[in-house]
């Protein structure tokens, strides 16, 4: 059998599989910058025949695109890469995920490309997978972590995805596990920026006036800063300043 040469763009597209877990065709397209869908085709496809990576399609009404993720010969070839070995060796079971699971990864694949499209400003996006041995990081791990770098200074922020179908208490819950981190001090005592700024994307409009209203009661102070929006908004707009609602604490 002909050895597989794997080229560096292919290389790539693991690296993102890596990063965000399951993935679209087009998503790989946008975040590698390329203009010509047949060329990224050609590439899966080589990377499927060979098992660096798994292919998902079932066909039906909803038109849905098919979904990729890494593959066992994809894990093989990034654990040779030092810095993300012992992170590729914890994704073993991509096809036992859920397909809320998956949709949830591409999601925040497209919040990622979402904030690619600010004008003068530098995205630095770190996902679940790469928050995984952190220290000093909220534990359970954000969706992500992400900062906003542009000639104003950096702004950075955790984010929160819940999925649909979470109980209220489940959802304040996570909440208070947010303001735990923030009034221990974790992060303040161990870095030397600011505490990251709290995104809260809540299943729906009654979800996020609900968190809204709580936090308004928990809250004694404008610190630490939440800014909430549901998912429809975000799917519609993407993650922009116009979409989120900032929880204003009003003075006594």
């Amino acid at each position: 059998m002909k050895k597989f040469n794997i080229s560096d763009k292919q290389k790539e597209i693991l690296s993102l599989l890596l990063k965000f877990r399951f993935l679209t065709r087009k998503q790989i397209q946008a975040m590698l910058g390329h203009k010509h869908p047949g060329r990224i085709f050609a590439w899966l496809d080589d990377l499927k025949q060979n098992d660096y990576l798994c292919y998902y399609y079932q066909k039906n009404f909803d038109n849905q695109p098919a979904l990729y993720s890494l593959g066992k010969n994809g894990r093989k070839c990034l654990k040779k890469e030092m810095e993300i070995g012992k992170k590729a060796d914890k994704i073993r079971k991509e096809k036992k995920y859920s397909q809320r699971f998956k949709e949830n990864c591409i999601f925040i694949a497209n919040i990622y490309l979402s904030l690619t499209k600010l004008k003068y400003a530098k995205i630095h996006f770190y996902t679940k997978t790469e928050l995984s041995g952190m220290e000093h990081m909220l534990s359970p791990k954000p969706d992500a972590y992400f900062a906003v770098e542009n000639k104003g200074g950096v702004k950075r922020y955790f984010l929160e995805v819940f999925n649909s179908n979470l109980r209220s208490n489940i959802l304040r819950h996570r909440v208070k596990e947010y303001l735990s981190y923030y009034n221990d001090e974790e992060w303040q005592d161990n870095t030397d920026k600011p505490f990251p700024e709290i995104i809260l994307i809540l299943p729906n409009e009654k979800a996020k006036n609900h968190i809204y209203f709580y936090l308004k009661n928990k809250l004694d102070e404008q610190e630490p800063v939440f800014y909430l929006t549901f998912k429809k908004k975000v799917k519609d707009y993407g993650l922009t300043s116009e979409v989120l609602e900032k929880v204003i604490i009003e003075d006594d």
